[in-house]
């Protein structure tokens, strides 16, 4: 009987509410403990100190070694220094010298602007250990960087933006990274870690329903209750549940800034420094400085456009033809031809040269400051000096209308001296090619001499005055330049110049009126071009006229009431040019 009520007892007792939760307590304490996060959280930590000790145990791959060519299209290299100083910064890469490159390139056989080019990659990049080369072409307002192997395929390349001719900050990180990107043959970094980083994040909350075996503490009234204890599962989906929410904008509107954060290719935890354009403007010299090498005359480095020489030095010849006709008592000479005869009276003259003048001209222009980055690079002065010779025949009339033919030697000469200022710009696709525009102004005198005759009463013409204007020049090659130019001379009256013996110069006015007004002017239109190093040849034709209004009395017969005389110059010159 004892055993029998003992094992009542026991039945009663198992059968009391307090076990019943006792059990439940027991039978949801044991997947708590399972999926406590702190189980979880210590393989995360022997993964990842396995995978740094990894890290630590692989070696370190080497820098690749690479070197920055030209830009096509870069007006004074401002875009290659650009990119050369940003890829020194980056430890990945190692920057060779363009110098010694070119210099290899010399002893393939190479020279001008080819040395600078990757025509000679796949020769010099095993002597330099060249894994790669950067080069690239600038079209309008933007850069396509390529990255070659060291065979000269491409690897890769990548289109940025241009401000003002220069990179933003933004555009030269992003231009690094393409080169980096092409050498690695990897992915950008920025593009697949978005995505499961933000997954793992809602996982970590969800497991932990700890809470819920804390919450049954509380109830201890008969069995009904206990079922009401899946209430406190409620505090599991309040905000950890939430998480996957950030999940609906998803990766894609993040993708389109990560070209922004490609400055984390180097390494996140060094860093370049910041890459602003301030900084970067004292770099811009030094690589050029490095790659000055002697191409020639004239020559450039890589893209930029050829600096104006100093000097130029223009020695040929000249041809000129001479018009000249006097009139008394009208305006123009064709006013008076179309007189009746009976009404053309007093002395009159026309001079026009049956062969013409043969003679030498020289001409020097200088540049001081054409090496100088500034704008005072334009300034200079230009000198000249033409003399012509001939001997020809002159017809003369007298008051009744007789003509008389007259042989006379005479002698054109031209003396110039101006200061000017032009402004160069590069011309062609390749902006290789230099051009300008300019003006200048100075001091022209030009005397027409003829052998004193008593029987010849053509005289002499002296002019001394200044003179302004404007020239152009358009490279179509390098051989061929399209020359345009003009002056307006002020006032170039006759019986002005330097030496005046015995007031020869006065007879120049006072033979045909007592007083004198003269307009003239001048244009020239020629092609020039460079034939071989620093040598070339220039050929320009110029059409001078001058014409002087007398008035008052003169001392010729005829020439009670003033007159005109009208002096026009036609020449051609040609030579060849010598440039420093």
């Amino acid at each position: 009987m004892v055993r029998w009520g003992l094992v009542l007892f026991t039945a009663v007792t198992l059968a009391s509410p307090g076990a019943l939760a006792q059990v439940v307590k027991k039978k949801r304490a044991v997947p708590a403990q399972v999926v406590a996060p702190k189980a979880k959280a210590k393989p995360k930590t022997a993964k990842a100190r396995e995978a740094k000790s990894k890290k630590s145990a692989t070696p370190k791959e080497a820098p690749k070694q690479l070197v920055v060519l030209t830009v096509e299209g870069d007006r004074g290299g401002k875009v290659r220094a650009q990119l050369e100083s940003a890829l020194r910064r980056a430890k990945p890469v190692k920057v060779a010298s363009l110098k010694q490159y070119a210099t290899l390139g010399k002893k393939e056989g190479l020279k001008g602007n080819t040395l600078f080019t990757d025509a000679p990659l796949a020769r010099v990049a095993p002597k330099m250990k060249l894994d790669a080369a950067v080069t690239g072409t600038v079209s309008g307002s933007s850069l396509t960087v390529r990255v070659l192997d060291a065979s000269g395929a491409v690897l890769g390349d990548q289109d940025v933006k241009l401000t003002r001719g220069r990179l933003a900050p933004a555009d030269v990180k992003l231009a690094v990274a393409a080169v980096v990107d092409a050498l690695s043959g990897a992915t950008r970094p920025f593009e697949a870690p978005v995505t499961p980083s933000e997954p793992l994040a809602p996982v970590e909350p969800v497991t932990p329903p700890t809470p819920v075996a804390e919450a049954p503490r509380t109830p201890t009234p008969p069995p009904e209750k206990p079922l009401e204890t899946p209430k406190p599962l409620e505090p599991v989906a309040e905000r950890p549940v939430e998480s996957p929410k950030p999940l609906e904008p998803e990766s894609p509107k993040p993708a389109p800034k990560a070209p922004e954060m490609v400055a984390i290719g180097p390494q996140p935890k060094d860093g370049p420094p910041p890459m602003d354009e301030e900084p970067e403007s004292h770099t811009t010299t030094a690589p050029f400085l490095e790659v000055e090498l002697d191409t020639g005359s004239g020559g450039t480095v890589g893209e930029e456009p050829p600096r104006p020489p100093l000097a130029r030095l223009t020695l040929g010849g000249t041809t000129t033809w001479r018009k000249y006709c006097t009139r008394p008592g009208v305006k123009s000479c064709g006013e008076f031809d179309r007189k009746p005869e009976e009404e053309q009276i007093g002395d009159r003259s026309d001079y026009e040269s049956s062969v013409p003048y043969l003679g030498i001209s020289a001409e020097l222009e200088l540049l001081p400051f054409a090496r100088r980055p500034s704008a005072l690079r334009g300034l200079g002065a230009v000198l000249g000096y033409r003399r012509g010779y001939a001997s020809t025949n002159v017809t003369l009339f007298n008051d009744v209308g007789q003509s008389a033919t007259r042989e006379v030697v005479a002698t054109d000469s031209v003396l110039t001296a101006q200061a000017m200022y032009r402004y160069f710009f590069g011309f062609g696709s390749s902006r290789q090619l230099l051009g300008y525009a300019g003006v200048k102004a100075g001091l022209l005198t030009r005397a027409f001499d003829v052998e004193e005759d008593p029987e010849s009463p053509l005289s002499s013409t002296h002019r001394l005055y200044p003179a302004v204007g404007l020239e152009v020049s358009v490279p179509l090659l390098r051989q061929v330049r399209l020359e345009a130019a003009g002056q307006l001379f002020i006032s170039p009256k006759p019986g002005q110049g330097f030496d005046d013996e015995g007031g020869a110069l006065d007879l120049e006015v006072s033979d045909y009126g007592t007083s004198v007004s003269t307009f003239g002017w001048e244009a020239e239109l020629g092609v020039a071009g460079e034939l071989w190093g620093p040598f070339g040849y220039q050929v320009r034709f110029k059409l001078s006229h001058y014409k002087d209004t007398f008035s008052g009395p003169g001392a010729r017969i005829g020439w009670d009431n003033g007159g005109v005389a009208e002096d026009t110059y036609s020449s051609i010159h040609w030579g060849l040019t010598a440039s420093y």
